[in-house]
């Protein structure tokens, strides 16, 4: 009886939601001369029947709670739009080939939220630049127990207001003391510590590139890398509360306003939420002590703490939130291209020698610097490559619109989330020919659209669209161009990348089981293999049938000068060549049938293109591969270790640190959650 009567207070609860959304959606009407947006329609799901209430209340394998749960989500929403033709996975590539089908810019009724997606990068900085003024605000959140736009503690996240006024003005500061600074040599002090750590364990290769940019960030943020591992953690956690894909409260959010006991989904991010306050806490503590006993590295933290006045900051650990934020945004985004890095050079090899002899040519038998970056201008096109081919943001992060609008005979109703959609932006054909290769020439070839001068600036990531349009452009663009520079730049200066030698051979029946090498510490034949491999018979025999791939010197070199040559070297007459333009072609589509691409949850990456096995949050990052790294020099190698073991007597190189006790706080009121 009981059971029955908190039932039929869920359904009333439920009738009055549907009510109220029915005549909200009546009070929507088009302004005269104005279209509405293309776009799916979606579908409506069916109200919940008795036959369906009563086989749900049946069921042994689920308590009461949960069936209560899923009968008020399909009465209380019953409207779920495009929902269920968006897969999960990779779902930005269906959001592109809608984009294909109903314009560069259409709107998806998502969960009875609209949501307009932008693929053209000129109709992006129309709307989200140069309208700005109604453009800038974010969307709310629902899975996060603070609000992101009005709680001062997220900035990327916070909607325009005084505490985002006030938090990126000392962000500006802080980004550009220490751009000039040249970032206190972080980046490179730690480039030493990731390649001894991608010698001795290449099979944590994703372990190594992300310590690497959390080591780098903490240094930034703290003045010291001992919290990377919980950096990390705390980047996870916050990335899964805010992935429209990741926590249940964003994809139900009525679920926040139920008790904590009731929706295991809310206790858990109310601990996240406290366990990153407690971190940030601490953090600003040592760097506070670190300051009375005048030991303090630079940092950002610092900067805070020596003006701590000036900024105007309005709550007690606001500061720390505008330090630490900083920090996991870095976290967050910064590795995603590096693994891009390691997944191009293996499908794209004939870009691997290039790389080489440029940064051989520039650097020799040292490692790259900061002051190296005018003179490597095919490194810094890899980057921008990386970022073009593999966003790793695909969808953009979202705008929201404050009041209507209009666009080329378009209505814009108000309250609409709006996706600069980077996928398909960098994907536009008359700027990116070719657009599903990777391409690092499309930036330093005339023969490109994409090429601009001078060489010793340009190609760069700086003010891609990647980082955002308009009042929320990314302000962490030059810490992540410096990172990239270092940390790609050192790879590729100490080893060789390349498939794995079972991946590329055709003559292995597929379900023969393989036994892995061990890896050699330090040794020729480094081989990784975390996961699975990732492999595709057509794209092998692309492979194969390649024909070596020209010189850096014969394509670029001959054709101009450019930063970085010998000025020795003569300038040979050599036949105007045409782009190199990679054989490797992409199976588009599961059906035969036009828009049918990717349609639903049956999409596999892996039956499409194995270079998009991707996850599923909102950065987007390669699963782990296996691959072949095979160190290019011996005595390089040596010169590593030389270099790391002197910094760790120096003290420059400190283990990571616990900070909520065995196991990470498991089972306690702070510590890591699931992920």
């Amino acid at each position: 009886m009981a059971v029955l009567s908190f039932l039929s207070v869920l359904l009333v609860l439920c009738a009055l939601v549907l009510w109220k959304r029915l005549i909200t959606s009546r009070g929507r009407k088009l302004p005269r001369g104005l279209k509405k947006l293309p776009g799916p329609k979606g579908m409506v799901s069916p109200i919940i029947t008795r036959a369906t209430i009563r086989r749900l209340s049946q069921s042994p394998s689920q308590s009461w709670a949960q069936k209560s749960l899923i009968i008020l989500y399909f009465t209380g929403y019953p409207i779920i739009g495009s929902v269920p033709d968006v897969p999960e996975k990779n779902g930005f590539i269906k959001f592109s080939d809608w984009a294909k089908e109903y314009g560069p810019i259409y709107q998806v009724n998502l969960a009875g939220h609209n949501h307009v997606w932008i693929s053209s990068d000129e109709i992006s900085r129309d709307l989200l630049a140069k309208k700005g003024a109604i453009y800038s605000d974010r969307p709310h959140i629902p899975a996060l127990i603070d609000d992101n736009r009005t709680a001062a503690q997220y900035l990327p996240l916070s909607s325009k207001n005084d505490g985002w006024t006030r938090q990126r003005r000392f962000a500006n500061v802080i980004m550009r003391e220490s751009e000039k600074a040249l970032f206190y040599r972080y980046p490179e002090l730690e480039a030493k510590r990731m390649l001894v750590e991608l010698m001795d364990e290449p099979s944590k290769y994703n372990h190594a590139l992300e310590s690497f940019i959390s080591r780098v960030t903490c240094r930034l943020a703290w003045g010291h890398s001992e919290a990377n591992e919980e950096l990390k953690q705390r980047a996870r956690e916050l990335l899964i509360g805010v992935s429209p894909t990741g926590a249940l409260g964003n994809k139900i959010p009525f679920l926040m306003s139920l008790p904590d006991w009731l929706v295991p989904a809310k206790a858990w991010e109310r601990r996240r939420a406290r366990t990153e306050r407690r971190f940030f806490e601490l953090m600003q503590q040592q760097v506070e002590s670190d300051m009375r006993e005048k030991k303090a590295p630079q940092s950002w933290m610092r900067m805070f703490l020596e003006a701590r006045s000036k900024w105007g900051f309005q709550y007690e650990l606001e500061g720390a939130y505008a330090v630490g934020m900083h920090g996991i945004a870095g976290a967050l985004t910064i590795a995603a291209p590096m693994q891009t890095f390691c997944l191009a050079m293996c499908h794209y090899p004939q870009y691997m020698p290039m790389l080489h002899e440029e940064i051989d040519r520039v650097c020799g038998d040292r490692l790259p610097r900061s002051e190296d970056r005018p003179n490597l201008p095919f490194l810094r096109a890899v980057i921008r490559e990386c970022l073009r081919w593999r966003p790793p943001v695909p969808t953009g992060i979202p705008h929201y619109l404050i009041q209507d609008d209009e666009y080329n005979g378009y209505h814009i109703p108000a309250g609409s989330v709006m996706h600069p959609l980077e996928w398909a932006i960098a994907r536009e054909p008359e700027l990116f020919p070719d657009p599903e290769a990777f391409n690092p020439l499309r930036w330093i070839d005339p023969s490109y659209p994409t090429y601009r001068e001078p060489l010793t600036q340009y190609p760069t990531i700086i003010n891609s669209t990647q980082f955002g349009y308009g009042r929320r452009t990314c302000q962490g663009q030059a810490v992540s161009d410096e990172d990239l520079l270092i940390g790609i730049g050192s790879i590729a200066w100490l080893f060789t990348l390349c498939q794995h030698p079972e991946d590329t051979a055709t003559s292995q029946p597929p379900d023969t089981p393989t036994v892995e090498p061990e890896a050699t510490n330090g040794q020729h034949g480094i081989r990784i293999h975390e996961k699975a491999s990732i492999s595709s018979e057509e794209l092998n025999a692309g492979l194969n049938e390649m024909e070596p791939a020209p010189t850096m010197e014969d394509i670029i070199l001959t054709k101009y000068v450019y930063p970085g040559q010998y000025p020795d070297d003569p300038k040979p007459q050599i036949e105007e060549h045409k782009p190199v333009q990679p054989t490797l072609e992409r199976v588009t589509s599961l059906s035969e049938k036009p828009g049918e691409t990717f349609k639903g949850s049956k999409f596999d990456p892996k039956t499409i293109d194995p270079t998009l096995d991707f996850t599923t949050l909102l950065i987007a990052k390669p699963m782990p591969f296996r691959f072949q790294l095979t160190v290019r020099d011996q005595k390089r190698a040596q010169k590593v270790r030389e270099l790391f073991n002197e910094g760790v007597e120096n003290g420059a190189y400190t283990p990571s640190r616990e900070f909520w006790g065995e196991n990470h706080g498991t089972d306690k009121p702070l510590g890591w959650g699931k992920v």
